[in-house]
């Protein structure tokens, strides 16, 4: 009895210790909902830009809303939103947002050159994103140029 369980034993270890040749690969998967499956421009014309607070008031600045049905609560929780701006008229320049734009310019009036930032953002909620356009001196009495934007979502698995 002693000599059959010694042999199931050394039988046992045997096979259980045995790798035998690497099988053929196996088809590609699929990327696991990792593609951008959301990719839209926005266009904001200067005159679609609104003020939050009042011109040239202390914490100013502008914002426009984009309704986008597809930024459920599963992108927003466990997907990725992306957006960026396009800096060229040709769109073929694109900024990861935030932005930081600074400008300067001679003032004829005081004869001193003026310096401000530009602060372009996004914000988004389920269901819209936020553009916001902030500047380092609250000098909202001039509204942004148009800009256009792109937004991408992204929902992985």
């Amino acid at each position: 009895m002693k000599k059959i369980l010694l042999l199931l034993s050394a039988a046992v270890m045997l096979f259980a210790s045995c790798e035998g040749p690497r099988g053929p690969q196996g088809p590609p998967g699929e990327n696991g909902g990792s593609e951008w499956w959301f990719v839209k421009e926005y266009t904001v014309r200067s005159d679609q830009w609104k003020l939050v607070g009042g011109e040239d008031e202390l914490n100013s600045y502008f914002q426009y809303e984009v309704l986008i049905s597809d930024l459920d609560e599963d992108v927003f929780y466990d997907g990725k939103v992306e957006c960026s701006m396009y800096l060229d008229e040709d769109y073929r320049i694109q900024a990861n947002l935030t932005e930081v734009i600074h400008y300067g310019e001679y003032n004829p009036n005081t004869g001193k050159e003026e310096l401000w930032t530009e602060t372009y953002k996004c914000d988004y909620a389920v269901g819209s994103i936020m553009f916001k356009v902030e500047y380092s001196d609250f000098y909202t009495g001039k509204r942004p140029g148009t800009k256009r934007f792109r937004v991408m979502l992204n929902l992985s698995y």
